[in-house]
């Protein structure tokens, strides 16, 4: 009973002297102190960007070019959130793949999903970013439109579709106050792709990118 009665007077006196203690504070001060941390809080900076990407990388030893759009949602200048997409232009050409071994094939698809993108030292002229992916594509093979004969009214010869994670790194120049370019790399990882004399690993390749943000940062 001795013991009871002392831990109820240990935590009276304990809310006695934090109540003390806000008695003495300015109203302001209370108000600040029992204000809960959230990310659209007081200290918030929020902007965001819209983004157009292009890239260069490599699929069965041939390179190929990529175009795509992103958009985002700047957290405190420190973490970019959003989404992409982006597709191949069609220029590259491949032999052995077309059942007619005089004619060539050419690589389409795309892929997209969603980014977060960590920023270090954003206020900087130059600073590095973190892109980071993930989400599903789809790619084919498809009979060159540029073949003298098309034996099956222009149709694809193989399609399958796919997930992807693609980290990266960046480094990021602030042109204008609205207007940034980004130079980088990322590494694609694919799974369950899956198209006739291809490897899976065949797209799981180095990616070079050039992004040219406009928006409020």
């Amino acid at each position: 009973m001795k013991t009871l009665t002392l831990f109820f007077m240990l935590i009276f006196s304990g809310v006695a002297s934090v109540a003390q203690t806000y008695k003495s504070e300015p109203i302001g001060d209370i108000d600040r102190q029992s204000d809960i941390k959230t990310l659209t809080g007081s200290g918030h900076h929020s902007g965001a960007f819209g983004a157009v990407m292009f890239k260069a990388s490599e699929f069965k030893d041939k390179t190929f070019a990529m175009m795509g759009l992103r958009g985002g949602w700047i957290i405190n200048r420190s973490v970019a959130i959003g989404i992409e997409v982006q597709g191949i232009i069609p220029s590259a050409k491949f032999e052995n793949i077309d059942p007619d071994p005089d004619e060539k094939a050419i690589l389409l698809g795309g892929y997209g999903g969603l980014f977060i993108e960590p920023v270090l030292f954003s206020n900087n002229v130059i600073h590095i970013t973190f892109p980071i992916a993930s989400g599903a594509g789809w790619l084919g093979y498809h009979e060159d439109w540029e073949n003298e004969r098309i034996r099956r009214n222009n149709e694809l010869i193989d399609d399958d579709v796919f997930w992807y994670v693609e980290p990266g790194v960046g480094m990021e120049i602030n042109v204008t106050r609205h207007f940034r370019m980004n130079f980088g790399v990322t590494k694609r990882f694919t799974q369950d792709l899956e198209l006739v004399d291809t490897k899976n690993k065949d797209f799981n390749n180095l990616n070079y990118f050039l992004t040219l943000k406009i928006g409020k940062f």
